[in-house]
């Protein structure tokens, strides 16, 4: 194990239940968004192939819908790992 994650876990057993809940439940909205950033991925490509599409061809009530839930989820998760301090090359 790491030294990081020693240091992770000793913080966290520390850690009333209360703020263990508030922390699981963030981590799993955090997954629950990238989730749903992968199966538009897995759906359409890249998010630029669609913007495209939305901004220049025909297109579904469908494909404009999830255009913009994934560009909300984008938003946010780069919001979130911006406050957090989180950096990725990803988003």
């Amino acid at each position: 194990m790491s030294e990081l994650r020693k240091r992770m876990v000793e913080k966290i057993e520390a850690l009333p239940d209360e703020m263990l809940k508030l922390i699981l439940d963030f981590i799993e909205y955090m997954r629950t968004k990238e989730e749903m950033i992968e199966a538009f991925e897995s759906k359409y490509g890249s998010f630029n192939k669609l913007k495209e599409k939305i901004m220049n061809d025909e297109h579904t009530w469908e494909e404009e819908r999830d255009f913009f839930e994934w560009e909300a989820a984008i938003t946010e998760m780069k919001k979130l790992k911006r406050l957090s301090g989180f950096k990725s090359e990803n988003l």
